[in-house]
């Protein structure tokens, strides 16, 4: 497969302000758009975002990576649980409330404890969480 076939078949990525949104091609040619909805923290249709990605001032284009990172940041902020993905974003805030408190930046090894942890929470969160049942939102929509 060759490089252009491979972009063109490939998911795209996007932060439409601070909503993550992806676009996965479909076998039929087919395109298939998702957004974070931010009531359950669960990827739900967003054809509606659709011209956001392409045309609104607040929308970027990012990799992989970045569109994890932003989505567990979100979840991270507007969702509370007694869970692994929890117990794992636990970790991630006494990182950054250690690091607060010492007035000081992440270090280059506890970026990379948030990054890989968020990799993982990423993986984990459709598959693990329940709303209702081992999740909540912290406040209401």
């Amino acid at each position: 497969m060759t490089d252009s076939k491979r972009g063109a078949d490939s998911t795209r990525y996007y932060i439409v302000g601070n909503r993550t949104v992806k676009w996965v091609p479909l076998e039929d040619g087919g395109l298939q758009v998702l957004k974070l909805d931010w009531i359950t923290g669960l990827f739900i249709p967003g054809v509606d975002d659709l011209h956001k990605c392409m045309f609104a001032d607040d929308s970027e284009r990012v990799s992989e990576d970045e569109f994890i990172q932003q989505t567990e940041a979100m979840r991270r902020e507007f969702f509370t649980g007694d869970n692994e993905v929890f117990a794992l974003y636990g970790l991630l805030d006494a990182l950054d409330t250690t690091a607060k408190a010492e007035g000081r930046p992440l270090t280059e090894q506890e970026r990379a404890i948030v990054i890989l942890t968020q990799r993982k929470t990423h993986a984990m969160f459709e598959s693990v969480c329940r709303l209702g049942e081992n999740y909540t939102r912290k406040t209401p929509y």
